[in-house]
């Protein structure tokens, strides 16, 4: 069956901003990857289980910190990476002690102000507040505070070590299965669904208009995509990316002025604005119509209005 669920590449800008929906689909592409990876820095297959939870936890609370929606899978995999050494180095370690040459971020604020600066503040507190106090207070200081190694856990909050890994172990299952529920039970809504290609359009003709380079093209049309309009037409990505940065290597540029996007297509209303000394490049005003396979353009219908 086709996948017409939205790319990572379509997901991640609105997943930095918070989309729970856009969040949650962006964590199921990339578990797959992240699980692999922490098998092969872990060598143990519940670990790396374990490792993967707590990377989504981790970058819900870190979410700030995508500064590139773009970089969204190296960004994770490198929160896995730490991820995966602390726990090799709180595996190892007999004795309460510091995380050394892993030690979070100088500037580690309060949950209040990490949640609340961004959408999934309500989502993310209605999750919290579905586990027990105990595990609540244990997520809060392992993912929110300087006290965020095992050890430091367990003495602040009276309990041993291993009581600690138990209730984060029952919090990480339950706030997992709380996003991936979110993704199942309501998928991006119509609303989020265009505010997520807008901004995939967006980011990809301020991309074109920086540098209009072949591998612009590469997460939003497929290789084989059709393109037509009134006087002409090309088949693949690479003939018509050829064609279309024609026009901006000229001086054209895009403005998009209106979107309407369904799950098969996408309609953009682009305004285009011609440089003085070539005032008829390009139409003023136009219709592109994106028909989709697996997310990206498989054929498009231009039409001038």
């Amino acid at each position: 069956m086709e996948d017409r669920s939205p790319s990572a590449a379509a997901l991640a800008p609105w997943a930095a901003g918070g989309v729970a929906e856009a969040l949650a689909g962006l964590f199921e592409r990339y578990r797959p990857s992240l699980y692999a990876a922490a098998v092969r820095l872990l060598r143990d297959r519940d670990g790396a289980q374990d490792a993967v939870q707590d990377t989504y936890l981790t970058a819900l609370a870190r979410l700030g910190g995508l500064r590139d929606p773009g970089a969204a899978g190296g960004w994770l995999h490198a929160v896995l990476r730490n991820t995966c050494l602390l726990h090799l180095r709180q595996g190892r370690r007999a004795a309460p002690a510091g995380d050394g040459d892993l030690d979070p971020p100088a500037v580690t604020p309060g949950p209040d102000e990490v949640l609340d600066g961004h959408a999934l503040s309500d989502w993310l507190w209605a999750a919290l507040d579905r586990l027990t106090p105990e595990e609540r207070v244990t997520v809060l200081l392992r993912h929110f505070t300087r006290c965020h190694s095992y050890q430091a856990i367990a003495a602040v909050t009276g309990v041993p070590v291993g009581t600690v890994r138990s209730r984060l172990n029952r919090a990480r299952s339950q706030l997992n299965a709380s996003l991936r529920g979110t993704l199942a039970s309501s998928p991006l809504s119509h609303a989020g669904l265009e505010r997520t290609r807008r901004a995939q359009w967006e980011h990809f003709y301020a991309e074109l208009h920086q540098a209009p380079l072949p591998r612009t093209y590469r997460d939003t049309h497929a290789p084989d995509v059709r393109v037509s309009d009134h006087v002409g037409a090309w088949a693949g990505v690479e003939d018509w990316s050829t064609h279309e940065r024609e026009a901006i290597h000229v001086g054209v540029r895009a403005t998009i002025v209106g979107l309407v996007a369904g799950p098969d297509h996408t309609i953009l209303e682009i305004d285009f604005a011609n440089p003085d000394w070539s005032p008829d490049h390009c139409p003023p005003r136009s219709t592109f119509v994106h028909h989709l396979a697996a997310g990206r353009t498989r054929r498009l219908d231009i039409h001038y209005v």
